[in-house]
């Protein structure tokens, strides 16, 4: 089975940012109220690298069709603590991170969560220059579709790519860098607190098991924008996550393996398969655990 692992960005559907040579464009952004394809991709293309990292559309795809317990809010950074985040990586970070809590909140029938978690999204794409990105006629938008899930999936994914459109077309890939960073966290935290336990064979573990190649991409991107000491910062502590997931084996399950296409794409074939141990799912659980509470406790 071929897993085709998703392009840079965080919650945006289907959407395709070319940034070398200012073009951009989109394939597909959603502008109307239903959700009309799990296609969860969006491609960042940056003298002629791309950079796949899966959506947290995706990753909660797989945990809403199972019959997983433990779907709540609690685990979700508190919009209380949006006051406390008063320098820029801070803010970006957490822009990432709330506007995964609130794909989260919109995909599993937390409605009211929902325009909670827009109110602030809203608020920190104001402080880190993308207000026009995000509009005001989204709260609304959110108000009237409360109690339908596939919509609020649909505006959420839609203010994202928004969001992403605006930081990749003015150059700010330094600070998309720190949003992807805080949405991939997120995501993954998540996931291991509504799967908190290691099961051989588990269809959610394996897709935690599969983000070794998301991380690998992931600071490939970041790495492009070390330069800067806030992405310098991040990248630290997230090398700290990889290092764990390196220790996850491939094994050969057949004719096929894991190949690397154009720039850094990196594909898990049909006969490649991972192997991750339980010792090394807790490693992950507990270190994506540190990380997320570094991101979202302001010093």
């Amino acid at each position: 089975m071929k897993r085709n692992f998703l392009k840079a960005g965080v919650l945006a559907l289907s959407v395709t940012v070319i940034s070398c040579g200012g073009e951009k464009g989109t394939d597909e952004t959603i502008h109307n109220d239903s959700l009309t394809t799990e296609d969860t991709t969006t491609k960042t293309t940056t003298s002629d690298i791309s950079y796949q990292i899966p959506s947290p559309d995706d990753m909660f795809s797989l945990v809403k069709q199972a019959s997983i317990k433990g779907k709540n809010t609690s685990m979700l950074n508190p919009t209380a603590n949006a006051k406390n985040y008063v320098d820029n990586k801070m803010k970006a970070l957490n822009f990432g991170i709330y506007s995964t809590d609130l794909l989260y909140c919109s995909s599993f029938d937390f409605g009211s969560e929902a325009l909670k978690y827009f109110v602030t999204v809203k608020k920190l794409g104001d402080d880190i220059g993308i207000s026009t990105a995000i509009k005001e006629s989204t709260a609304k938008r959110i108000e009237d579709n409360i109690g339908n899930n596939d919509s609020l999936r649909a505006i959420s994914n839609d203010l994202y790519a928004s969001s992403f459109q605006t930081l990749e077309g003015n150059d700010r890939g330094s600070t998309l860098s720190l949003v992807i960073a805080g949405g991939w966290i997120e995501s993954l935290y998540i996931v291991t607190n509504m799967v908190p336990k290691y099961a051989k064979g588990d269809a959610a573990v394996e897709r935690v098991a599969e983000q070794k190649y998301a991380l690998d991409n992931l600071l490939d991107y970041m790495k492009k924008y070390e330069s800067d000491a806030n992405v310098a910062g991040a990248i630290t502590s997230i090398s700290e996550l990889k290092a764990i997931f390196d220790k996850i084996e491939e094994q050969a399950a057949g004719t096929s393996g894991m190949t690397e296409g154009k720039g850094k794409m990196k594909v898990l074939g049909g006969g490649t398969k991972l192997v991750i141990t339980e010792d090394q799912y807790k490693g992950i659980v507990e270190k994506t655990a540190a990380i997320r509470k570094s991101f979202t406790e302001a010093k």
